[in-house]
């Protein structure tokens, strides 16, 4: 440390001295001109009253460019000694016969002292003109960068930066996020609202300051300032108090939005509440009654019907126990999404299993449908949360199978391309209206209005595939093949970058 101040003042030396070289030759150079325009002028047989106003010149231009009355006095005594010697009798000595010339050099230096005097005095108000400029620039563009924030870190860091960029003071913002700071004083800061630390009221024999952030009574955290080398002056709390107000107005806007976001999300949470309750007290009813009809027919009437009949009953309700668990299955899966707690479990697996087991799964359901699976003759290894993705497939064969006529031919076709797996769910049923396409995938959106009940689902199988393909980092995207039906297109990365 004391290396770097050593070397810091030598250097300020260093500078100090080039500028007075640097003025000496202004004055040497300034003084050579007039000089030799004088003898020009005298040679000229040019009046000596007329010479000396370019003495006058010599000496003003002297002082502005020195911007310095020891400069000015220098060089008023240089010239006036110079004009005494050359233009003055006795000439080419420095003796003066007549008293008038002392008066001359009197005025002379008289005349460097106020020009001088105001010369310093534009160049300071210049140099803090210049100075308020830069600041004034430097905090519009601070206060431009607040605008794009947010977040408590993003702010926080910003904050600091601001702060350090107008004082040059190293410095700590600490917000409050409904836990202690670890800084105590800063955590006392905060409690009371008061400042404290080097040169205030409270704990003044700390070598650093604390300064709250606050306003109307309300504190939001505090500002440590690091003053064991720099102490604060007005100037840089006039700066700190600009860049708080700002901070202020930024987390108050932070708090805005997230009670906005938090107000809209318990509005969708009230919404998906009682679009729940009306699915559960409509779409389910149709299957549980059907499976409770089915039992009771047979409860009732089991010695009476034949094997056949009562194995085809059996059927009946199998499958609509399996639909029931499906809706129950999406119903439980939306209800996690919206609240935060959908997870994925990724391992790497085998394509060919996750096809096999969502073949297996989909038995039941896909009626008197012609299933054709194409896939690749080699073994591919993909990260996924194999359940999710069986499930994903599950409903999107159910889907196909509900908008296809009986005895038709549906195809899931598995490829790879630009280091993605491919899944093709094709149909050649009606395919999808266009005004339809860009709502398919949202919550509660179903095309089965004209089905009957029988096929009426709840409008959540595929918003949860989404979802589910969102949280690996693929894409699901629908459209109208040249079948004339539609085509769901399912990609999956086979690496795992983990969630971006």
């Amino acid at each position: 440390m004391e290396r770097k101040e050593f070397l810091c003042r030598f250097r300020g030396i260093k500078m100090k001295n080039k500028k007075e070289y640097l003025n000496i030759i202004k004055i040497v150079v300034i003084w050579g001109l007039a000089t030799l325009t004088s003898l020009i002028l005298d040679n000229l047989q040019i009046r000596v009253e007329n010479i000396l106003l370019i003495y006058v010149v010599g000496i003003v231009i002297s002082i502005i460019e020195t911007s310095n009355i020891a400069w000015g006095i220098i060089s008023a005594i240089t010239f006036v000694m110079t004009f005494n010697f050359l233009y003055t009798e006795p000439r080419y000595t420095f003796m003066i016969n007549d008293p008038n010339y002392l008066i001359s050099l009197f005025i002379f230096i008289t005349v460097a002292v106020i020009v001088s005097t105001l010369t310093n005095r534009l160049q300071k108000q210049r140099e803090i003109a210049l100075h308020q400029e830069e600041v004034t620039s430097k905090i519009n563009h601070i206060s431009s960068g607040f605008l794009n924030l947010s977040g408590y870190d993003e702010i926080k860091e910003y904050c600091q930066e601001s702060l350090f960029n107008l004082t040059k003071i190293n410095n700590e913002v600490f917000l409050y996020k409904n836990q202690e700071f670890n800084d105590k004083m800063a955590w006392w800061c905060y409690c009371h609202g008061e400042s404290c630390g080097k040169k205030q009221a409270k704990y003044s024999s700390l070598k650093e300051v604390y300064l709250p952030i606050q306003k109307d009574n309300h504190t939001y955290g505090t500002v440590k300032f690091d003053c064991s080398n720099q102490d604060i002056s007005y100037e840089d709390l006039v700066y700190i108090k600009t860049i708080i107000s700002e901070l202020i107005l930024v987390l108050q806007r932070d708090d805005l939005t997230s009670e906005k976001e938090e107000a809209r999300l318990q509005v969708e949470r009230e919404k998906l509440k009682s679009t729940l309750l009306r699915s559960i007290s409509h779409d389910l009813r149709t299957p549980l009654t059907s499976v409770a009809g089915g039992a009771n027919f047979l409860v009732n009437n089991i010695e009476l019907i034949e094997k056949k009949t009562c194995k085809n009953i059996l059927k009946d309700i199998s499958k609509e126990a399996l639909r029931l668990n499906g809706m129950v299955e999406n119903l439980l899966n939306m209800t996690r999404i919206q609240e935060g707690n959908f997870k994925i479990n990724k391992k790497m697996e085998v394509v060919d299993d996750i096809i096999s087991t969502t073949v297996s799964a989909i038995t039941n359901r896909k009626e008197s449908h012609d299933l054709v699976v194409e896939g690749t003759e080699d073994i591919i290894l993909f990260p996924c949360d194999a359940q999710l993705i069986v499930q994903v497939l599950v409903n999107v064969l159910d889907n196909a199978f509900k908008h296809t006529p009986d005895k038709t031919k549906v195809i899931l076709k598995v490829f790879l391309q630009n280091k993605k797996i491919i899944f093709q769910v094709i149909d050649n049923g009606k395919g999808i209206e266009q005004d339809k396409l860009a709502h398919i995938f949202d919550d509660f959106f179903t095309t089965n209005i004209d089905k009957g009940d029988h096929k009426r689902g709840i409008g959540l199988g595929l918003a949860i595939c989404k979802a589910i393909i969102g949280a690996h980092n693929g894409r699901i995207i629908a459209f109208n093949n040249s079948l004339g039906g539609a085509t769901f297109e399912i990609s999956l990365p086979l690496e795992d970058k983990g969630n971006e």
